[in-house]
């Protein structure tokens, strides 16, 4: 008789078990159970992960039989088997074995991409971790099943790990009470949060999931946990909307964090910007904290200089920072005759250009003062006063473009390590924006527009062409915008085009830019800009990947640059794809990447020289 060899047991149980007919596996099970190798408790086999819950124990046996008999159909592939099982018996879609596996889980892992599909369709849950942590994408990644896997990224699937953090959250934030509940019950940290210190209260009172907040602040879980922005479960609950969450909140003590995000009703007077085109939700965050008081600045040196606006070291309430102000203004002639730049004077913008400057200066400062994340180069004051407009930001250390200099100045080389920690920096930092309610597309991603600050942190800046994305109707997903916005090598072929195009304009720049890393060169360094994006736009063309380069790398270019932007994947699966390439490299998770890596080829440091913002 058939063994159930797909099912994943610890060697004891496994060998307990190895010859027991599948009809019987259940029986051998429960035996295996009361043996006394479970704890009464908390469910645990001593020495192994976390087995079944009190839930799956008490399973009738013909209903687990059943369960373990779709499971085997998803083993084999046997599709007409598996439909046979659900339509008696619909519920079974997310049944789990005794080590919790799902038949999404056994179908990635042998790796039948129909039955994947196929499961999916009939509601199968992405996301579920099995007694070890591990999901769906999990196992097919293991098995090297890479189509199964990709398919099962553009669904929305993550990793998982051993402590649960990752699942437990993910089924917080997409409904999935049954594997909340099952992992509270597992004893997971219920305050447990990702990367960015969100845990599962704020992204269940960012959903609107009343009933799974209600089973977490019941179970342990803080209603004021704080994020790494200063933002708690209530800042999510009224961002969104979701009054029942925020009144649940309130009545288990919860506030409003430093953040301080309003409610879209709770708008100040500072929501509309003149001629910037944006109407935001402002933070309830006191502006006047962002005004400047210009007895507070100490003009220390002139640093840099762009088309529209010049930069000044300064001091400000005690921080040395960067402070951009539009040139031909009033106080930007004043810093330069305080810095002593008279021959920068006359080096004034006529009025159509000015104009141009300051509806760039008003679109940065709108969407700048409500970003806040460890790849954005963060915003601290700024003034709008008329002839007296500046942004005063963190002083950041050089651009890309500096770095890139640099090498070629030195005829060194930039390490694979830091190639691929500024790529995931740079994929972290986009990802934040386009995940914004509503998505904010950058539209001039560059080298020059990627600052590297003291610690060497990769942080994005230049939010002059930013654009928030408008609200989507039910049938387009792409929408008419400016054509021919941002810089010609790094910009995406519709843009140029003037096309109808979307926030993966920006992937497109992504990718040129991680080729430009890679490479140790720009796309087509001997041709000009203009002559470059003709190039991609026109003739189809993309710069030619070495055929040393990783596999995975040329892979994950190709797609970001691919003409089609539907096949563009977004931020979040490039962090996917970057994150199992670091650790499969350097043996170290993305959590545990450190920016003071500064070696290169031939183990020495390169310095660019150089400060600017």
């Amino acid at each position: 008789m058939e063994t159930l060899r797909f099912l994943r047991l610890s060697p004891k149980a496994h060998q307990y078990i190895s010859d027991v007919s599948f009809l019987r596996v259940h029986i051998a099970l429960r035996s295996f159970a009361n043996a006394g190798d479970l704890d009464a408790t908390i469910h645990n086999v001593r020495g192994g992960g976390i087995m079944a819950s009190k839930k799956d124990l008490s399973i009738a046996e013909d209903v687990f039989a059943a369960g373990c008999k779709l499971l085997l159909g998803a083993a084999k592939g046997d599709k007409e088997m598996v439909a046979k099982l659900l339509s008696v018996n619909p519920s079974h879609i997310n049944f789990r074995d005794y080590d919790r596996r799902t038949a999404l889980h056994v179908a990635a892992s042998e790796g039948h991409k129909e039955m994947v599909m196929f499961l999916l369709e009939k509601g199968g849950q992405l996301n579920r971790s099995d007694r070890w942590g591990g999901s769906p994408l999990d196992d097919a990644m293991r098995h090297r099943h890479k189509e199964i896997a990709a398919l099962l990224r553009m669904k929305g699937a993550h990793t998982g790990n051993a402590d649960k953090s990752t699942s437990f959250i993910t089924a917080a934030s997409e409904g999935d009470f049954d594997e909340v509940k099952m992992l509270v019950e597992d004893k997971v940290n219920v305050n447990c949060s990702d990367y960015d210190k969100r845990t599962a209260l704020h992204l269940s009172a960012g959903e609107g999931r009343y009933d799974i907040l209600k089973f977490l602040l019941e179970n342990g879980g803080d209603p004021n946990v704080q994020d790494r922005f200063g933002g708690r479960p209530l800042d999510d609950a009224m961002r969104k909307g979701h009054g029942e969450c925020a009144n649940l909140l309130r009545s288990k003590g919860g506030v409003n964090g430093d953040d301080g995000i309003a409610s879209p009703k709770e708008k100040g007077p500072n929501d509309s910007l003149e001629d910037s085109g944006h109407a935001l939700n402002r933070k309830s965050l006191n502006v006047d904290s962002m005004k400047v008081a210009w007895k507070d600045i100490e003009v220390l040196d002139k640093i840099g200089a762009g088309e529209f606006g010049e930069i000044f070291k300064c001091r400000w309430r005690g921080s040395v920072v960067a402070a951009k102000c539009v040139k031909s203004a009033a106080i930007e002639k004043e810093w330069n005759k305080r810095d002593g730049a008279s021959d920068e004077l006359n080096n004034s913008l006529n009025a159509t250009s000015k104009q141009i400057a300051l509806n760039d200066f008003r679109t940065e400062t709108a969407i700048l003062r409500q970003l806040r994340h460890p790849n954005i180069c963060m915003l601290l004051a700024y003034s709008a006063m008329k002839d007296y407009e500046v942004m005063i930001s963190e002083l950041m250390k050089c651009s890309l473009l500096d770095v890139f200099k640099a090498h070629k100045i030195q005829g060194s080389t930039m390490s694979k390590k830091k190639q691929i920690r500024y790529a995931i920096e740079l994929a972290k930092g986009m990802n934040y924006l386009h995940t914004c309610q509503p998505p904010i597309l950058h539209r001039d991603l560059k080298p020059a527009n990627l600052l590297v600050d003291f610690k060497d942190t990769l942080k994005i800046s230049d939010f002059g062409l930013a654009k928030l994305r408008p609200e989507k109707d039910t049938e387009k997903d792409t929408f008419t915008m400016t054509g021919e916005t941002g810089s010609y090598r790094y910009m995406a072929p519709e843009v140029f085009r003037h096309e109808v195009y979307n926030e993966t304009v920006d992937v497109y720049s992504f990718a040129m830019i991680f080729y430009n890393l890679l490479a140790g060169h720009a796309p087509w360094p001997a041709m000009n800009g203009v002559r470059a994006v003709k190039a991609a736009a026109i003739e189809g063309s993309r710069p030619q990947i070495p055929r040393h380069w990783d596999t995975d790398l040329d892979g994950l270019i190709q797609s970001c640059w691919d003409e089609n932007p539907k096949v563009r994947p977004p931020f979040a699966q490039i962090l996917e794809v970057l994150s199992e390439y670091h650790f499969a490299t350097f043996k170290e998770t993305v959590d545990d990447m450190t920016s003071l890596d500064n070696n290169i080829v031939g183990g020495r440091g390169v310095f660019c020289g150089c400060t600017v913002s």
